[in-house]
């Protein structure tokens, strides 16, 4: 076979394709996840430097949003210039299957901070304030107590499984 020929320059050759993964985030997440790429992706180069990433969550502190620092923990081992296809896929895997028992626990785990095992009204409020959510701790409270099933505003794992698998709507 010939090679293709263009204005005096060989055809590239076709780029390793990457693995097909399923992506089990929703269209307002995957958008999400764009605007967050885009603010990491200084250059508009359309891809992203791990270091550069860590420079900008050490910016923010980790004190302040323990929840992305989760979130975004291992991303360098995705190598130097780390492309969207590739970031979308490091938060799926993050995230895990909201389907499954230990995907929920993996969404569970970025909310607990402290170690409980549950998700907290505490924990909850700090959550909401990384995500720019105007709810009070009132409101917040008021949710968790409807589908907790410990009579207080905190989520057992179980309640939790529940809510992201919609068993339950309080």
């Amino acid at each position: 076979m010939s090679k293709k020929v263009v204005k005096g320059k060989e055809a590239p050759k076709s780029q390793a394709k990457k693995p097909e993964v399923e992506i089990k985030l929703t269209e307002d997440e995957i958008k999400d996840c764009k605007e967050a790429f885009d603010l990491f992706d200084l250059d508009s180069s359309g891809t992203i430097d791990p270091k550069e990433v860590q420079a900008a969550l050490n910016s923010l502190g980790r004190d302040q949003s323990p929840t992305i620092f989760r979130l975004l923990a291992g991303i360098e081992e995705l190598g130097a210039e780390i492309d969207f296809d590739s970031f979308l896929g490091h938060i799926n895997d993050r995230l895990g299957n909201r389907e499954s028992k230990e995907g929920v626990q993996r969404i569970l785990d970025l909310f607990d901070a402290e170690g409980t095992g549950n998700i907290t009204l505490k924990a909850l409020t700090r959550v909401a304030r990384e995500l720019g959510e105007s709810m009070t701790e009132e409101e917040l409270a008021h949710a968790l107590e409807r589908i907790s099933s410990l009579g207080k505003p905190e989520l057992t794992f179980e309640d939790f499984y529940k809510v992201m698998t919609k068993k339950v709507y309080g």
